[in-house]
Protein backbone atom coordinates (compact mmCIF):
# COMPACT_ATOMS: atom_id res chain seq x y z
CA UNK A 1 0.00 0.00 0.00
CA UNK A 2 1.14 3.34 -0.77
CA UNK A 3 -1.01 6.36 -0.73
CA UNK A 4 -1.04 10.09 0.21
CA UNK A 5 -3.74 11.71 2.90
CA UNK A 6 -4.78 14.71 4.58
CA UNK A 7 -3.75 14.85 8.06
CA UNK A 8 -6.44 16.26 9.42
CA UNK A 9 -8.90 14.06 7.67
CA UNK A 10 -6.67 10.69 9.26
CA UNK A 11 -6.98 11.89 12.43
CA UNK A 12 -10.49 12.47 12.55
CA UNK A 13 -11.05 9.54 11.13
CA UNK A 14 -8.63 7.77 14.02
CA UNK A 15 -10.62 9.25 16.66
CA UNK A 16 -13.32 7.75 15.68
CA UNK A 17 -13.00 4.74 15.23
CA UNK A 18 -10.61 4.06 17.88
CA UNK A 19 -12.98 4.59 20.92
CA UNK A 20 -14.26 1.21 21.02
CA UNK A 21 -10.75 0.00 21.23
CA UNK A 22 -8.99 -1.27 24.51
CA UNK A 23 -6.57 -3.33 26.33
CA UNK A 24 -7.57 -7.09 25.02
CA UNK A 25 -4.82 -9.72 26.40
CA UNK A 26 -7.03 -13.04 24.61
CA UNK A 27 -6.78 -11.04 20.69
CA UNK A 28 -4.63 -8.23 20.88
CA UNK A 29 -5.73 -7.78 17.51
CA UNK A 30 -8.68 -5.42 19.00
CA UNK A 31 -6.44 -3.11 19.72
CA UNK A 32 -5.29 -2.40 16.26
CA UNK A 33 -7.01 -0.87 13.19
CA UNK A 34 -7.48 -2.28 10.08
CA UNK A 35 -6.07 0.07 7.19
CA UNK A 36 -7.07 -0.48 3.40
CA UNK A 37 -7.29 1.07 0.23
CA UNK A 38 -10.13 1.41 -1.76
CA UNK A 39 -10.04 3.00 -5.25
CA UNK A 40 -10.17 6.72 -4.03
CA UNK A 41 -10.65 6.06 -0.15
CA UNK A 42 -8.45 4.62 2.87
CA UNK A 43 -10.72 2.58 5.05
CA UNK A 44 -10.30 2.62 9.10
CA UNK A 45 -11.72 -0.61 10.78
CA UNK A 46 -11.88 -1.43 14.16
CA UNK A 47 -14.42 -4.09 16.33
CA UNK A 48 -14.72 -4.99 20.33
CA UNK A 49 -16.72 -7.82 18.40
CA UNK A 50 -20.02 -6.37 19.32
CA UNK A 51 -19.55 -3.03 17.94
CA UNK A 52 -17.74 -2.32 14.14
CA UNK A 53 -16.67 0.66 12.66
CA UNK A 54 -15.40 1.72 9.46
CA UNK A 55 -14.70 5.25 8.48
CA UNK A 56 -13.97 6.26 5.00
CA UNK A 57 -11.42 8.84 3.75
CA UNK A 58 -10.81 10.35 0.24
CA UNK A 59 -6.83 9.80 -0.59
CA UNK A 60 -4.56 9.81 -3.46
CA UNK A 61 -3.90 5.89 -3.65
CA UNK A 62 -1.09 5.09 -5.70
CA UNK A 63 -0.68 1.22 -5.03
CA UNK A 64 -3.51 -0.67 -2.84
CA UNK A 65 -3.04 -2.93 0.13
CA UNK A 66 -4.24 -3.64 3.59
CA UNK A 67 -2.32 -3.84 7.13
CA UNK A 68 -3.59 -3.70 11.06
CA UNK A 69 -1.50 -1.36 13.24
CA UNK A 70 -1.94 -1.12 17.29
CA UNK A 71 -4.27 2.58 16.81
CA UNK A 72 -3.50 4.38 19.99
CA UNK A 73 0.04 4.96 19.08
CA UNK A 74 -1.17 5.49 15.72
CA UNK A 75 -3.82 8.19 16.76
CA UNK A 76 -1.51 9.64 19.47
CA UNK A 77 1.44 10.57 16.56
CA UNK A 78 -1.11 11.33 13.87
CA UNK A 79 -2.59 13.95 16.07
CA UNK A 80 1.20 15.33 17.19
CA UNK A 81 2.02 15.74 13.05
CA UNK A 82 2.12 19.45 11.85
CA UNK A 83 2.29 19.07 7.97
CA UNK A 84 -1.19 18.67 5.44
CA UNK A 85 -0.21 15.53 4.06
CA UNK A 86 0.78 12.44 4.77
CA UNK A 87 2.63 9.85 2.95
CA UNK A 88 1.94 6.35 3.97
CA UNK A 89 3.49 2.75 3.05
CA UNK A 90 3.14 -0.45 4.11
CA UNK A 91 5.96 -3.22 3.58
CA UNK A 92 5.17 -6.60 4.36
CA UNK A 93 3.58 -5.84 8.57
CA UNK A 94 5.35 -2.56 9.26
CA UNK A 95 3.55 0.87 8.49
CA UNK A 96 6.18 3.46 7.19
CA UNK A 97 5.02 7.51 7.38
CA UNK A 98 7.20 10.22 6.17
CA UNK A 99 6.99 13.97 5.76
CA UNK A 100 9.26 16.37 4.90
CA UNK A 101 10.35 16.72 8.93
CA UNK A 102 9.89 13.18 10.21
CA UNK A 103 10.17 9.43 9.19
CA UNK A 104 8.60 6.80 11.47
CA UNK A 105 7.62 2.89 11.14
CA UNK A 106 5.10 1.51 13.55
CA UNK A 107 5.07 -2.59 13.22
CA UNK A 108 1.68 -4.14 12.79
CA UNK A 109 -0.02 -7.75 12.13
CA UNK A 110 -1.66 -8.95 9.20
CA UNK A 111 -4.45 -7.41 8.40
CA UNK A 112 -5.62 -11.65 7.54
CA UNK A 113 -6.26 -11.99 11.12
CA UNK A 114 -7.87 -9.06 11.45
CA UNK A 115 -11.76 -9.90 12.25
CA UNK A 116 -14.55 -9.51 9.19
CA UNK A 117 -17.07 -6.46 10.39
CA UNK A 118 -20.29 -8.20 8.92
CA UNK A 119 -22.82 -6.14 6.83
CA UNK A 120 -26.41 -5.87 7.46
CA UNK A 121 -28.55 -6.26 4.23
CA UNK A 122 -29.53 -3.04 2.78
CA UNK A 123 -33.31 -4.86 1.94
CA UNK A 124 -34.85 -3.49 5.20
CA UNK A 125 -33.98 0.37 5.95
CA UNK A 126 -35.48 4.02 7.55
CA UNK A 127 -34.01 7.38 6.95
CA UNK A 128 -33.65 9.82 9.62
CA UNK A 129 -32.14 12.81 10.61
CA UNK A 130 -28.85 12.33 11.83
CA UNK A 131 -28.60 15.22 14.61
CA UNK A 132 -32.06 14.64 15.81
CA UNK A 133 -31.60 10.98 15.97
CA UNK A 134 -28.78 11.18 17.94
CA UNK A 135 -30.39 14.23 20.08
CA UNK A 136 -33.45 11.36 20.94
CA UNK A 137 -31.17 8.94 22.15
CA UNK A 138 -29.33 11.27 24.42
CA UNK A 139 -32.80 12.56 25.87
CA UNK A 140 -33.66 8.60 27.47
CA UNK A 141 -30.38 6.99 27.12
CA UNK A 142 -29.69 7.45 31.41
CA UNK A 143 -32.81 5.89 32.27
CA UNK A 144 -31.62 1.91 31.34
CA UNK A 145 -31.42 -0.57 33.74
CA UNK A 146 -28.12 -0.80 34.85
CA UNK A 147 -28.72 -5.01 35.20
CA UNK A 148 -27.50 -7.51 33.59
CA UNK A 149 -30.51 -10.19 35.08
CA UNK A 150 -32.45 -8.42 32.44
CA UNK A 151 -30.58 -7.64 29.59
CA UNK A 152 -33.34 -6.33 27.63
CA UNK A 153 -34.18 -3.26 30.02
CA UNK A 154 -30.81 -2.46 30.00
CA UNK A 155 -30.51 -1.35 25.74
CA UNK A 156 -32.85 1.20 23.91
CA UNK A 157 -36.10 -0.26 22.67
CA UNK A 158 -36.67 1.33 19.37
CA UNK A 159 -40.33 0.64 17.43
CA UNK A 160 -40.01 2.26 13.31
CA UNK A 161 -43.54 2.98 12.15
CA UNK A 162 -43.49 4.50 8.81
CA UNK A 163 -43.69 7.60 9.34
CA UNK A 164 -41.94 7.89 13.04
CA UNK A 165 -39.60 5.99 15.33
CA UNK A 166 -40.51 5.46 19.52
CA UNK A 167 -37.44 5.37 21.75
CA UNK A 168 -37.80 4.35 24.91
CA UNK A 169 -36.18 3.39 28.08
CA UNK A 170 -36.88 2.36 31.23
CA UNK A 171 -35.57 0.86 34.66
CA UNK A 172 -38.80 -0.19 36.09
CA UNK A 173 -38.72 2.95 38.43
CA UNK A 174 -39.21 5.60 35.39
CA UNK A 175 -39.79 5.56 32.08
CA UNK A 176 -38.21 7.89 29.13
CA UNK A 177 -40.45 7.55 25.81
CA UNK A 178 -39.18 10.43 22.64
CA UNK A 179 -40.97 10.08 19.17
CA UNK A 180 -39.04 11.56 16.05
CA UNK A 181 -40.00 11.59 12.56
CA UNK A 182 -38.94 9.49 10.13
CA UNK A 183 -37.86 10.77 6.33
CA UNK A 184 -37.91 8.06 3.94
CA UNK A 185 -38.32 3.80 4.52
CA UNK A 186 -37.78 1.14 2.34
CA UNK A 187 -40.41 0.02 -0.05
CA UNK A 188 -41.16 -3.24 1.55
CA UNK A 189 -41.07 -2.07 5.25
CA UNK A 190 -43.11 -2.54 8.11
CA UNK A 191 -43.40 -2.20 12.00
CA UNK A 192 -39.72 -3.08 13.23
CA UNK A 193 -38.78 -3.25 16.83
CA UNK A 194 -35.12 -3.81 18.31
CA UNK A 195 -33.54 -3.50 21.50
CA UNK A 196 -30.38 -1.29 20.88
CA UNK A 197 -27.22 -2.23 23.56
CA UNK A 198 -26.32 0.99 25.71
CA UNK A 199 -22.63 1.31 24.59
CA UNK A 200 -23.63 0.83 20.69
CA UNK A 201 -26.42 3.70 20.93
CA UNK A 202 -23.34 6.09 22.95
CA UNK A 203 -21.04 4.84 19.58
CA UNK A 204 -23.96 6.03 17.46
CA UNK A 205 -24.19 9.20 19.25
CA UNK A 206 -20.59 9.96 19.35
CA UNK A 207 -20.52 9.42 15.97
CA UNK A 208 -23.11 10.75 14.10
CA UNK A 209 -24.22 14.08 16.33
CA UNK A 210 -21.94 16.21 14.52
CA UNK A 211 -22.95 14.52 11.24
CA UNK A 212 -25.57 16.68 8.92
CA UNK A 213 -28.08 15.52 7.46
CA UNK A 214 -29.79 12.41 6.92
CA UNK A 215 -28.48 8.74 7.81
CA UNK A 216 -30.03 5.10 7.06
CA UNK A 217 -30.15 2.61 9.72
CA UNK A 218 -30.77 -1.21 7.93
CA UNK A 219 -32.21 -3.66 9.87
CA UNK A 220 -32.18 -7.33 10.29
CA UNK A 221 -33.52 -9.55 13.55
CA UNK A 222 -29.83 -9.50 15.05
CA UNK A 223 -28.12 -6.45 14.18
CA UNK A 224 -28.21 -2.83 13.01
CA UNK A 225 -26.67 -0.77 10.62
CA UNK A 226 -26.17 2.82 10.55
CA UNK A 227 -24.20 4.50 8.02
CA UNK A 228 -23.86 8.06 6.25
CA UNK A 229 -22.48 8.77 2.51
CA UNK A 230 -20.46 10.76 0.72
CA UNK A 231 -22.98 13.72 -0.49
CA UNK A 232 -24.31 12.79 -3.73
CA UNK A 233 -22.32 9.19 -4.24
CA UNK A 234 -23.54 5.82 -2.98
CA UNK A 235 -20.05 5.30 -1.28
CA UNK A 236 -20.39 5.02 2.56
CA UNK A 237 -18.48 7.78 4.57
CA UNK A 238 -18.88 6.32 8.27
CA UNK A 239 -20.53 3.27 9.33
CA UNK A 240 -21.96 1.41 12.48
CA UNK A 241 -22.76 -2.31 12.83
CA UNK A 242 -23.72 -3.84 16.36
CA UNK A 243 -25.53 -6.33 17.55
CA UNK A 244 -28.83 -6.36 18.89
CA UNK A 245 -30.24 -7.59 22.66
CA UNK A 246 -31.98 -10.57 22.47
CA UNK A 247 -35.33 -10.85 23.94
CA UNK A 248 -38.96 -8.93 24.43
CA UNK A 249 -39.30 -5.54 25.67
CA UNK A 250 -42.30 -5.38 28.37
CA UNK A 251 -45.22 -3.44 27.07
CA UNK A 252 -43.92 0.14 28.29
CA UNK A 253 -47.45 1.66 27.14
CA UNK A 254 -49.34 0.00 30.01
CA UNK A 255 -47.24 1.88 32.49
CA UNK A 256 -48.17 5.34 30.52
CA UNK A 257 -51.06 7.00 32.94
CA UNK A 258 -54.01 7.34 30.27
CA UNK A 259 -56.07 9.76 32.65
CA UNK A 260 -55.33 12.10 35.25
CA UNK A 261 -56.59 13.37 38.39
CA UNK A 262 -54.29 16.41 39.21
CA UNK A 263 -52.47 18.28 36.90
CA UNK A 264 -50.20 20.62 37.21
CA UNK A 265 -48.20 23.41 35.47
CA UNK A 266 -44.87 25.26 36.27
CA UNK A 267 -42.08 26.61 35.39
CA UNK A 268 -39.21 24.56 34.71
CA UNK A 269 -36.33 26.76 36.09
CA UNK A 270 -38.38 27.05 39.49
CA UNK A 271 -39.65 23.38 40.20
CA UNK A 272 -35.46 22.53 39.82
CA UNK A 273 -34.58 24.48 41.78
CA UNK A 274 -37.30 23.72 44.42
CA UNK A 275 -36.05 20.22 44.26
CA UNK A 276 -32.63 20.90 44.39
CA UNK A 277 -33.23 22.70 47.81
CA UNK A 278 -35.19 20.02 49.18
CA UNK A 279 -32.59 17.11 47.98
CA UNK A 280 -30.44 18.60 50.91
CA UNK A 281 -32.34 17.41 53.22
CA UNK A 282 -33.48 14.24 51.98
CA UNK A 283 -31.18 11.40 53.25
CA UNK A 284 -29.86 8.21 52.61
CA UNK A 285 -33.71 7.62 50.57
CA UNK A 286 -33.60 11.02 48.61
CA UNK A 287 -36.96 11.24 49.42
CA UNK A 288 -39.15 14.42 48.96
CA UNK A 289 -42.58 15.10 49.46
CA UNK A 290 -44.44 17.03 47.22
CA UNK A 291 -48.31 18.36 48.47
CA UNK A 292 -50.04 19.69 45.46
CA UNK A 293 -53.17 21.94 47.04
CA UNK A 294 -55.23 23.15 44.27
CA UNK A 295 -57.50 25.34 46.00
CA UNK A 296 -54.45 27.53 46.58
CA UNK A 297 -52.66 27.18 43.86
CA UNK A 298 -49.24 26.14 45.28
CA UNK A 299 -46.96 22.88 46.10
CA UNK A 300 -45.27 22.24 48.96
CA UNK A 301 -41.93 20.81 49.10
CA UNK A 302 -41.06 18.68 51.99
CA UNK A 303 -37.70 16.68 53.29
CA UNK A 304 -36.28 15.65 56.28
CA UNK A 305 -33.52 14.16 57.71
CA UNK A 306 -33.00 12.87 61.14
CA UNK A 307 -29.28 13.82 61.51
CA UNK A 308 -29.30 17.17 59.19
CA UNK A 309 -32.79 18.43 59.97
CA UNK A 310 -35.46 19.50 57.60
CA UNK A 311 -36.79 21.73 55.15
CA UNK A 312 -40.13 23.08 53.80
CA UNK A 313 -40.74 25.67 50.65
CA UNK A 314 -43.55 26.83 48.50
CA UNK A 315 -44.35 27.47 45.20
CA UNK A 316 -47.00 28.78 43.40
CA UNK A 317 -48.24 26.60 40.29
CA UNK A 318 -51.36 26.51 38.11
CA UNK A 319 -52.90 23.38 39.46
CA UNK A 320 -56.15 21.56 38.67
CA UNK A 321 -57.73 19.00 40.11
CA UNK A 322 -57.55 16.69 43.08
CA UNK A 323 -55.19 17.81 45.75
CA UNK A 324 -52.23 15.06 46.61
CA UNK A 325 -49.40 14.53 48.78
CA UNK A 326 -46.85 12.24 47.00
CA UNK A 327 -42.94 11.27 47.73
CA UNK A 328 -40.57 11.36 44.82
CA UNK A 329 -36.61 10.25 44.54
CA UNK A 330 -35.39 13.72 44.06
CA UNK A 331 -32.76 12.13 41.94
CA UNK A 332 -35.11 10.11 39.21
CA UNK A 333 -37.52 13.48 39.40
CA UNK A 334 -34.46 15.97 38.95
CA UNK A 335 -33.03 13.59 36.09
CA UNK A 336 -36.67 13.45 34.20
CA UNK A 337 -36.92 17.35 33.86
CA UNK A 338 -33.69 17.88 33.11
CA UNK A 339 -34.60 16.23 29.74
CA UNK A 340 -37.21 18.66 29.39
CA UNK A 341 -36.59 21.36 26.80
CA UNK A 342 -39.37 23.83 27.46
CA UNK A 343 -39.92 26.59 30.39
CA UNK A 344 -42.66 25.21 31.30
CA UNK A 345 -43.54 21.46 32.43
CA UNK A 346 -46.80 19.64 33.26
CA UNK A 347 -47.21 17.38 35.71
CA UNK A 348 -50.10 15.10 35.76
CA UNK A 349 -50.44 12.93 38.77
CA UNK A 350 -53.46 10.01 39.78
CA UNK A 351 -52.80 9.78 43.86
CA UNK A 352 -50.36 9.40 45.98
CA UNK A 353 -49.54 5.75 45.05
CA UNK A 354 -49.83 5.96 41.02
CA UNK A 355 -47.25 6.96 38.60
CA UNK A 356 -46.74 10.71 37.31
CA UNK A 357 -46.32 11.62 34.14
CA UNK A 358 -44.32 14.82 33.07
CA UNK A 359 -44.38 16.43 29.83
CA UNK A 360 -42.81 19.51 28.43
CA UNK A 361 -45.96 22.20 27.56
CA UNK A 362 -45.98 22.39 24.04
CA UNK A 363 -44.13 19.66 22.80
CA UNK A 364 -46.08 15.93 22.53
CA UNK A 365 -42.76 14.16 21.38
CA UNK A 366 -41.25 13.40 24.55
CA UNK A 367 -43.07 12.14 27.82
CA UNK A 368 -41.13 10.79 31.26
CA UNK A 369 -43.10 8.46 33.74
CA UNK A 370 -41.86 8.16 37.34
CA UNK A 371 -42.73 5.75 40.26
CA UNK A 372 -43.58 7.63 43.42
CA UNK A 373 -42.23 6.43 46.74
CA UNK A 374 -44.92 4.71 48.99
CA UNK A 375 -45.39 5.43 52.15
CA UNK A 376 -43.80 3.39 54.68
Amino acid sequence: MKITILKNKFSKGLSIVEKITGRNFTLPILENVSISSEESTLRLSTTDLEIGISYWIMAKIEEKGKITIPVKPLSNFVSLINEEQINMETKENTLFLKGEFYKTQIKGLSADDFPIIPEVSEDIWVEIDSKQFSQAILQVIDFCALTQTRLELSGIYLSFEKDQVKIVTTDSFRLAEKTIPVSAVSNDFNIQTLILPRNAARELVNIFSQEDGAMKLYLSPNQIMAEKRFPDSDKPCVRLVTRLIEGEYPNYKEVIPTGTKSKVLIKKEELSNQIKKASLFSGKSNEVAMDIESKKGEITFFSQNVDLGETKSKLKADIKGEEVEIRFNYKFLSEGINQINSKDVSIELNGSDGPGLIKPVGDSSFLYVIMPIKPS
